[in-house]
């Protein structure tokens, strides 16, 4: 966690139960095995154990690209008020709001979708172009759009999304590469 400097008990406490799943996960693995002839019974057992094991892996992913969006907030702007567990993964609104160390304010949406086509899928589209607007219509010193696929960011950077947010900030959390939306 060296990357995100101060992480609070919050945090700390996603990060623990996420520790606590890769560790059920290894065991169920260390246990069970896919084996051949294909026994479908067999078999989904095995693929409902890894889900249990797992949970909700999406919101875990996440959290865990929320640590990173913190971790360059805090380098750019000394980002002290920002907990990345303090809203719940999926919750509705603004996914990050924090002020800098100077008093300006800083909001962000995180995607971390993977476009399943060029450009994203028409549902993937609607999400994103909802997320612009909302990024676009809110009042703050910055603005972000944290993406953690490299095709989500070359997408976003196209004049067919960054049209829609003049002057949001698109951050790839993996890359760290940025482009501002005009």
């Amino acid at each position: 966690m060296a990357e995100t400097q101060r992480i609070t008990p919050a945090e700390e406490r996603f990060c623990q139960s996420i520790r606590a799943k890769d560790l059920t996960l290894r065991s169920f693995l260390d246990r069970e095995r896919l084996y051949d002839p294909v026994d479908a019974t067999h078999w989904l057992r095995y693929l409902l154990g890894i889900k249990h094991a797992l949970g909700n892996l999406n919101n875990d992913i996440g959290f865990v690209a929320t640590l990173l969006a913190k971790a360059y907030l805090n380098r750019r702007f000394g980002i002290a008020d920002f907990d990345a567990a303090g809203k719940a993964q999926g919750a509705s609104g603004i996914d990050i709001s924090a002020r800098a160390t100077d008093g300006r304010t800083v909001v962000g949406e995180l995607k971390t979708t993977k476009p399943y086509q060029p450009g994203f899928g028409a549902a993937q589209r609607t999400s994103i172009l909802k997320d612009l607007a909302r990024l676009a219509n809110t009042t703050a010193d910055f603005r972000f759009m944290f993406v953690i696929d490299p095709d989500a960011y070359r997408a976003l950077c196209k004049s067919n999304f960054a049209s829609k947010a003049p002057g949001v900030e698109i951050v790839d959390l993996i890359s760290g590469d940025t482009f501002i939306c005009v």
